[in-house]
């Protein structure tokens, strides 16, 4: 079992600014995330009804995966004054919405409803509808650390390369095959293609020139050796991890994945691993005026230089009472 961030906790009813009025928790929730279906919308709905009496429950709002009509939502629940915002949906919908709420004091509640779910599960959050709510009404506020790529936060992590482009095959042909069929299309063209990009990286002072396949950057270190394979111990601990290939060949590609599975990544000799607290890439491409940057699984359009930094408990977000 993963281990919780080791950030002291403050419980609901310990918050000096704390008065009788009832706490205003708003939510939103994406309708086309993952398990979101009408069973599970309902029993959120209920769910947040059992606890009427000592929450307001300002409205549950399905959106249809529109990232600018949520961002929108979410400015207004703050400038309504909303105490916690509820955010149901996948790690995409989660981290629009953290991006929203860092700095601002608003406190985060997660209600995994995705596929893979890393940011909820990282904190130890349950994946079932009332105990994510129980969670959202009744839990402690702990900060936590986002990461920072040119103004973009992300709570998971951000890459480039292959990945970014899997993706981009991906999204175009999810709508006719659905998401792990058009993956597998994803990888493949992904595997022909083989992108690989002339980088230079500053981390910490010191200058490197790579060329690399894939760049991974993520909020705190995650795990490569099983069980706790792709996970986090802590998301408050400062600092950036920073992986990359010494080899751009499929071949090498092929061998870190395996590796990775096996648990044993951080044997792969192909691969470099550090830990930073910022980083700064940059590029020399006349016709790549913006390189393609996943965050958090969505794909956005970056001009150089990319600059990396950690933003140490930025974030407030609900977690179970330890």
């Amino acid at each position: 079992m993963r281990a919780k961030p080791n950030t002291p906790v403050i419980e609901w009813g310990a918050r000096p600014a704390e008065s009788k009025r009832r706490r205003r928790i708003y939510c939103v929730v994406n309708c086309l995330a993952g398990s979101a279906a009408d069973i599970q919308r309902e029993a959120l709905r209920q769910a947040f009804d059992d606890h009427g009496r000592e929450y307001e429950v300002e409205s549950i709002v399905e959106i249809c995966a529109r990232p600018k009509t949520l961002t929108q939502i979410v400015r207004q629940a703050i400038a309504s004054g909303a105490d916690v915002i509820a955010a149901g949906g996948g790690d995409g919908t989660i981290s629009t919405v953290a991006n929203q709420l860092v700095g601002t004091g608003v406190a985060l509640g997660v209600l995994p409803f995705g596929t893979l779910n890393h940011f909820a599960r990282d904190l130890g959050i349950p994946l079932d509808p009332r105990g994510a709510v129980e969670v959202v009404c009744r839990g402690a506020i702990k900060q936590v650390d986002v990461g920072e790529v040119n103004g973009f936060y992300f709570i998971n992590n951000s890459s480039l390369g292959v990945y970014p482009e899997m993706v981009r095959v991906r999204e175009r042909w999810r709508p006719l095959l659905g998401k792990w069929p058009a993956l597998a299309i994803g990888a493949l063209t992904m595997l022909r293609r083989f992108p690989s990009l002339k980088l230079s990286l500053d981390t910490d002072g010191r200058r490197r020139r790579r060329r690399v396949p894939l760049l991974f950057v993520g909020n705190n270190l995650y795990s490569v050796e099983w069980p706790d394979l792709g996970g986090r111990e802590r998301l408050d601990e400062g600092c950036l991890s920073l992986w990359l290939m010494r080899e751009a060949s499929r071949l090498a590609l092929l061998r870190s994945a395996f590796s990775f599975l096996l648990g044993r990544l951080h044997l792969a000799p192909e691969i470099e691993a550090s830990r930073v607290e910022s980083l700064i890439v940059n590029w020399r491409h006349r016709r790549l005026r913006r390189l393609r940057v996943a965050v958090d699984g969505e794909v956005i359009r970056l001009r150089p230089p990319l600059r990396y930094q950690i933003r140490p408990q930025s974030l407030s977000v609900c977690v179970p009472m330890v």
